[in-house]
């Protein structure tokens, strides 16, 4: 009797070990992985790594989130100098909520609930009414309580804090000194070029204007030396205004531009034909000249596959010397100079020194190019002085000198002077490449988003 017992408990685990066995790809219902649960997992998971936004209505009473509500809602108002207390009362019994009318903040405004008030709108928002109303008055609403609270707009921004910012990247002025004369210093930064009152002008006319000490309001911006920071007491609505502010005008100061710069000496007349280029500037011109320069011709805008065949044709002639200037990052109109290069270890002088200032436009398509051109071994003082348009990332092409050859012999008679003179060299040219590239901060730096991190 025993065994048949066992025989009776076994069997079963004996069925269920066979089944598994005959469909192994058979899965279990209680060991499925479902994609549907696992992809719902994944996508919580994700979900709670997220920064929760703060919702006002979180904690909202019942009372609250019916006036919220209301304030959505359509209203049609129509009063001819009304007293501001009857008008909130119409719009209290309308609505079913409860108005709330602050008599101090009336008083720090200068008015009462008698003030008139002469408004006539309809079909919309019954917030929208509100701001049309209250606005020119400098008065605002909140929902606070449980109750619609119409008061001043500084008290109904709420409690004021006071915080620092350092703004020493916005008060410090990066030189902007146009090309100076050879043999004069750049202009070196001094403790007196700091400005404050520029950017404290601009936070008071644009972030909460009605909210400052100096027009009679509560809220207030002082400078601190020391640390180059600025220390703002408001509201919180006031300092994200502010920190907004702050970020666009650090955004402005994002733009760069990296010049790249070669010379490119005794290049002969036959070696344009060579690569396939006109170099026909009087045509190409893209160049304004000043009115005091009296130097070669301006330049012309190339292809990359030109400066390719150029550059190469360069290093493959014996004769042309391929002088590549330091490169450097400049912000948007400073100045820089460039009069010495590196080869072989140690510095040159350039034969032609330059000074140059890019200047980005409007639509960040094109670099406005101020350049001032010094031939450092010709006699006297020989400056040229250009300002060009170039597309951003392309190159621009510039005649400095061009070298007539040289002819010997004294003729005996002025039609015989071909038959008595001679060439000992060939027409050669000197030219300027450069390529301005604009570099965008917040561009440069999305292809490394760890290094934010």
């Amino acid at each position: 009797m025993r065994h048949y017992l066992l025989l009776a408990l076994l069997l079963p685990l004996l069925a269920a070990g066979l089944s598994i066995a005959a469909d192994p790809s058979e899965p279990s219902p209680a060991n499925t992985v479902r994609p549907e649960n696992t992809q719902n997992k994944i996508q919580q998971a994700a979900f709670a790594t997220q920064p929760k936004k703060l919702d006002p209505s979180a904690n909202a009473t019942p009372s609250e989130l019916t006036i919220r509500k209301a304030l959505k809602k359509s209203v049609t108002l129509n009063a001819e100098k009304k007293p501001l207390a009857d008008v909130l009362r119409t719009l209290s019994r309308d609505f079913g909520i409860n108005v709330f009318l602050d008599t101090r903040g009336l008083n720090e405004v200068g008015l009462t609930p008698e003030s008139p008030i002469t408004i006539e709108v309809e079909g919309i928002q019954l917030k929208s009414v509100l701001n049309l109303m209250l606005m020119p008055l400098d008065l605002a609403y909140t929902v606070k309580d449980e109750v619609l609270v119409i008061t001043s707009d500084t008290r109904a921004q709420g409690k004021q804090t006071t915080r620092t910012y350092p703004v020493a990247d916005l008060v410090v002025p990066i030189p902007m000194a146009g090309p100076v004369p050879a043999g004069e210093k750049l202009p070196i930064l001094s403790a007196s070029a700091v400005n404050f009152e520029s950017l404290i002008e601009i936070i008071e006319s644009s972030a909460q204007p009605r909210s400052w000490e100096r027009i009679g309001g509560t809220s207030s911006i002082r400078s601190y030396d020391p640390t180059l920071s600025l220390v703002i007491r408001q509201s919180s609505e006031g300092h994200q205004a502010v920190e907004e502010l702050l970020t666009q005008l650090r955004r402005q100061q994002d733009f760069q531009v990296d010049v790249e710069t070669r010379f490119l000496e005794n290049i002969p007349e036959d070696f344009w034909e060579q690569i396939g280029l006109d170099l026909d500037l009087d045509k190409k011109k893209t160049t304004r000249q000043q009115p005091q320069n009296n130097g070669p011709l301006g330049g012309i805008i190339l292809t990359d596959k030109e400066v390719a065949l150029l550059l190469n044709e360069a290093q493959n002639n014996a004769r042309t010397n391929l002088i590549q200037a330091p490169r450097v990052t400049l912000f948007n109109a400073q100045t820089a100079g460039l009069t010495d290069y590196l080869a072989g270890g140690k510095q040159h002088p350039l034969k032609h020194s330059l000074y140059l200032q890019p200047v980005i436009s409007a639509d960040r398509r094109d670099v406005r190019l101020n350049l001032r051109v010094s031939d450092r071994e010709a006699t006297g003082a020989v400056t040229w002085s250009y300002v060009n348009t170039v597309p951003d990332g392309q190159t621009i092409l510039i005649e400095l000198a061009r070298q007539q050859p040289h002819q010997t012999g004294v003729p005996a008679a002025e039609q015989e002077s071909k038959v008595f003179k001679n060439k000992s060299a060939d027409q050669t040219r000197s030219v300027l490449l450069i390529r301005p590239k604009i570099l965008v901060a917040e561009e440069e730096e999305a292809p490394f988003p760890d290094a934010q991190k």
